[in-house]
């Protein structure tokens, strides 16, 4: 004997009676993606969404009514304080050292012979003295070849017998080379940014020598030519290096087949480690791989709600209904700001589920908002 169990529909709720027909126009318009096979996981990042005042994320559900819903099915979502890095190394398959150890790599893409030794991100870096205590004002990204080049030698020079040598392949990115290798855990700059700094320097039983050094560096970049010179023509000096992302260059584990992004540190890891990274194209219709691939968006910083329609509408709702006709059983959507990225994970939701959502009335709020409130309050 069969059952029909009948649900009490609300009047105001907008029942749809062409379920078939939505879920053969979804296949259609995916086009090449339908052929992806059922056991598919899509990774799916919005970049700086987090960093959105707390105002708009309360008003994700109304501009972005698939991302809500797709947020609104894992209540309890993976939490990274380092954000991007941690994310990006991830989806390229490099796990956690002490680090995340983006430094070999970037090295490495950056036509360093980087061999078995251990690498640190050294970025010039501007500091800003207030009354009671230190912050990072940014990283230095105008030095130009020639002077980067005679600033390394000078510290080249006066760390000769320390095991370090620095390397500047480009000018705002500097790495260190470190024997014996430290043995300490280092934070991404973008998390220390404006921010008193003390939270955020290097811990570990050799934190306190290198955060001696950190001083020697500060005052011979303090007394050199260079930085007198820039000062004068009204450029930002650098007052010391930022180290971090120690690593050394181990193989990545199972990584993504291919990565879609406008370029960043997750475009230049992945080329690194050897993915295929592909420029992001306008929406995700437009997608041209059959494989697991890793789509990366990012937000300008503001609140625009335009800007959250405008991904919901070329990427969110393309996403659900992908997941929903079988395209994919697993999404794995990952929001970042500068200090926390939080990892959701979707699966295909039973026929019942899609169709309760379909006639559910928009949800009141986001779960964003109140994630972010529990994460300041931990």
């Amino acid at each position: 004997m069969f059952l029909l169990r009948i649900f009490a529909v609300p009047a105001s709720a907008r029942v749809c009676h062409n379920r078939r027909r939505e879920d053969l126009r979804a296949h259609a318009t995916l086009g090449a993606l339908s052929a992806r096979p059922t056991s598919m996981r899509c990774t799916l990042v919005v970049q700086g969404l987090l960093d959105w005042p707390s105002s708009a994320l309360a008003g994700v559900a109304k501009a972005a009514p698939a991302l809500s819903r797709l947020l609104a099915t894992d209540a309890s979502p993976t939490r990274e304080p380092d954000a991007v890095v941690a994310t990006a190394c991830r989806v390229c398959g490099l796990a956690k050292q002490q680090d995340w150890p983006v430094a070999p790599w970037l090295a490495r893409a950056a036509g360093v012979a980087v061999g078995d030794a251990y690498w640190l991100c050294a970025d010039p870096a501007q500091f800003l003295v207030g009354p009671s205590d230190v912050r990072l004002g940014g990283l230095v990204g105008d030095l130009d070849a020639g002077d980067a080049q005679v600033l390394v030698a000078m510290l080249n020079g006066h760390f000769a017998g320390d095991g370090i040598r620095f390397f500047a392949p480009t000018p705002a990115h500097w790495f260190a080379r470190a024997d014996p290798p430290p043995r300490m855990v280092t934070r991404p700059p973008e998390a220390a940014l404006g921010a008193p700094m003390i939270p955020y320097l290097a811990a570990g039983p050799d934190a306190a020598r290198w955060q001696r050094w950190q001083n020697e560096l500060q005052m011979l970049f303090f007394e050199h030519a260079v930085n007198r010179r820039r000062e004068g023509d009204g450029h930002v000096g650098v007052d010391s290096l930022w180290l971090w992302g120690g690593g050394s260059l181990v193989p990545p584990a199972r990584a993504a087949a291919r990565i879609f992004a406008d370029c960043g540190l997750v475009s230049t890891l992945g080329r690194s480690v050897g993915l295929d990274c592909l420029p992001l194209p306008a929406a995700f219709s437009a997608l041209p791989c059959a494989a697991t691939c890793v789509i990366w968006l990012e937000t300008t910083r503001g609140d625009d709600p335009e800007e959250l329609a405008r991904i919901d509408r070329a990427w969110m709702a393309p996403v659900e209904r992908a997941l929903h006709a079988g395209v994919f059983n697993t999404l794995e959507l990952i929001l970042t700001g500068r200090t926390l990225a939080l990892a959701f994970r979707v699966v295909r939701p039973s026929w019942g589920k899609r169709w309760l959502a379909r006639i559910a009335s928009q949800r009141a709020s986001s779960p964003l908002a109140r994630l972010l409130a529990e994460g300041s309050a931990n």
